[in-house]
């Protein structure tokens, strides 16, 4: 898709709903780095609603497609800054996280940060790939009627790289939310408990999936299931046996 100069109010508006969109996805995910105190807490706020094999293996999968669609759509919106640069949403959301999982647990961080950078990597060559092809597109369209000059590249280029990344966000989100909860745990997801608290604790409890099944920082599992079980009876105790499957397991364990 080109606009010409005739659309460029539409453009803008679109981008301003894309600058609010991003502060507060921003915002949300940032704010609740401050719910949780140290590690195992936060992934046990997490782990609560995800107790069973195949959910977390759906999660393992799921969490990322998540974050990287947001990126998709993030990198596309630049952070305006005093001398310019490319500074944009989707690399200063990548670092907070990195930040943040260093203040909560620096050998997980370490070992996430390829894959968020990679996650980030991968979201940027999809934007400019889908850029050259506007600019393409620009110029087939200016040599065809000479009106190049009155036609600009929009923010969002073609439109395509947006279109699947929101395709991707929605299938992970289907995928988790019916699958994942309502058919193998039986409960509600834990964005429904706070989605701020999820989003920032997921890509780590996702990641720690994978380590842990390699036998990395079986301490931090250990600790973190003590947690898990704990948040479970209390919230079976508040909620009764129906509020998830789990707490039918519990009952049974008695």
């Amino acid at each position: 898709m080109v606009e010409t100069k005739g659309s460029n109010s539409s453009t803008s508006s679109s981008f301003v709903v894309a600058h609010l969109a991003c502060l507060f996805i921003s915002f949300v995910i940032i704010k609740s780095f401050w719910e949780f105190e140290n590690a195992s807490r936060a992934l046990a706020f997490y782990g609560v609603y995800h107790r069973y094999g195949w959910n977390q293996v759906i999660h393992f999968f799921g969490v990322p497609g998540i974050i990287w669609s947001l990126l998709i759509f993030m990198v596309h919106v630049p952070i305006p800054i005093v001398g310019g640069g490319s500074v944009n949403y989707a690399n200063f959301l990548a670092i907070c996280y990195n930040l943040y999982y260093l203040s909560i647990d620096p050998l997980g961080a370490v070992l996430y940060a390829p894959f968020i950078y990679a996650m980030y990597a991968s979201a940027e060559k999809l934007r400019h790939d889908d850029q050259t092809q506007a600019e393409k597109a620009l110029k087939s369209q200016g040599n065809n009627n000479n009106a190049s000059a009155n036609t600009s590249i929009p923010w969002y280029g073609t439109g395509k790289s947006l279109r699947f990344g929101l395709l991707v966000h929605v299938f992970c989100w289907y995928i988790q939310i019916h699958l994942g909860h309502e058919i193998i745990e039986g409960a509600k997801p834990a964005v429904l408990q706070g989605l701020g608290g999820a989003l920032s604790v997921a890509p780590l409890f996702a990641f720690y999936e994978g380590l842990w099944a390699f036998g990395i920082n079986k301490s931090l599992q250990e600790s973190t299931q003590l947690l898990v079980d704990q948040y479970t009876q209390e919230l079976c105790s508040e909620n009764g046996i129906e509020f998830m499957r789990a707490c039918r397991t519990l009952v049974l364990q008695e």
